[in-house]
């Protein structure tokens, strides 16, 4: 006679899933900071208070970040469940552009060290990895749910695009410690001005619908029933 015996949900579940959904509600939040940043601004240089909603945004994506490395420990768990699972160089790929992403923001908002776009380079390359992650993760996630990640994925590709591109019209940004907004002369040019118009789209298509995902990815997580050993 064959006995049957439960387990609780992997904890590796339950704290990716909690911290997911808290991830995305900061997200939601910090986007919600950006977009009255950028609507309300009126000058090349900003005034003290578009930097406050600036710098808040940052440190809102900084805490939605580090909320993501246990949802990473998560999905790279949901990963192994279908061969071949997800590689040790996939899985530091993704966790350490994470990490990049608040490091960068910290030395942005907290030293001024680097310019604070330089997080969106990172945020990028985690977009990629989204990209990866649910096109492996079949029979683990909802089909919709997975297209909708590689979605959120490629946007966040093209804004760590439109970082570098930005780069290139401004070089200052790259320079260590970042010059003061005063010293930099707007330039206007064709490169710029395509820029400027594909980042808003990459960023409705990436940025702001990464909390959805991770909120909705969470409550997946969540969803993991108790294990059956006979």
């Amino acid at each position: 006679m064959g006995a049957h015996s439960s387990i609780s949900v992997d904890p590796i579940y339950r704290k990716a899933g909690w911290a997911a959904i808290a991830s995305g509600i900061i997200g939601v939040t910090a986007f919600g900071l950006l977009t009255a940043a950028v609507t309300t601004r009126t000058s090349w240089v900003p005034s003290d208070r578009i930097y406050m909603l600036f710098d808040a945004h940052d440190i809102g994506v900084a805490f939605q970040f580090l909320l993501l490395i246990p949802a990473v420990f998560g999905l790279r768990a949901l990963c192994h469940q279908t061969p071949p699972g997800l590689g040790n160089a996939a899985f530091a790929t993704g966790k350490w552009a994470v990490i990049f992403v608040v490091l960068l923001i910290v030395l942005g908002v907290g030293g001024k060290i680097v310019s604070n776009g330089h997080y969106m380079l990172p945020q990028g390359i985690f977009g990629i990895w989204l990209i990866v992650v649910n096109w492996r993760l079949s029979r683990s996630l909802p089909v919709w749910l997975r297209w909708f990640g590689m979605v959120v994925g490629l946007g966040l590709a093209l804004v760590g695009a439109c970082f570098v591109g930005v780069c290139f019209v401004y070089p200052s940004m790259l320079y260590v410690p970042q010059p003061p907004m005063e010293s930099i002369k707007e330039v206007n040019s064709v490169a710029n001005t395509f820029i400027h118009q594909l980042l808003p789209y990459a960023s409705y298509m990436g940025v702001a619908t990464l909390p959805i995902w991770t909120i909705l990815t969470g409550f997946q997580l969540l969803k993991k029933r108790p294990v059956a050993i006979a």
